[in-house]
């Protein structure tokens, strides 16, 4: 069984204090893709469902998730910087598109949950490995 040391180090990352800056820096990319993608909805022929946006947003949700990772190695707070990003896209959808917000809110929260939950495990992933590779 590991030890409690090695199970935090691979949960929070290396450096607690770095990992709490991270957290930090999720929120403020939640804001950036929330104010970011408002305006989006004002534009005609852009959606949600569009593929392009859709991959911008996994891209962009795996890049962070893997810098994190890099950086400091916490498999939560990868998760966390891709829920920023991931989150924050879906937020507006909640707040402009509903007219009925039972389900379909809980699907949207899920959405944003789960594909923040994969992408941001994958990020660590990648990011771990790029850091073990280039030692």
């Amino acid at each position: 069984m590991p030890s409690q040391d090695a199970v935090d180090t691979l949960l929070f990352g290396e450096q607690p204090a770095l990992s709490a800056q991270f957290v930090r820096v999720a929120g403020v990319l939640f804001f950036l893709a929330l104010f970011a993608h408002l305006p989006v909805r004002y534009l005609d022929g852009i959606t949600t469902s569009d593929g392009v946006v859709i991959g911008v947003v996994a891209v962009a949700m795996l890049v962070v998730a893997a810098i994190g990772a890099y950086v400091n190695s916490g498999l939560l707070v990868s998760i966390a910087l891709a829920a920023g990003v991931g989150v924050g896209f879906y937020a507006p959808a909640i707040v402009f598109e509903l007219r009925d917000p039972g389900e379909a809110t809980l699907w949207i929260l899920a959405v944003g949950s789960f594909s923040s939950l994969a992408v941001g495990a994958v990020g660590f992933v990648v990011g771990r490995g790029v850091q073990r590779f280039g030692e």
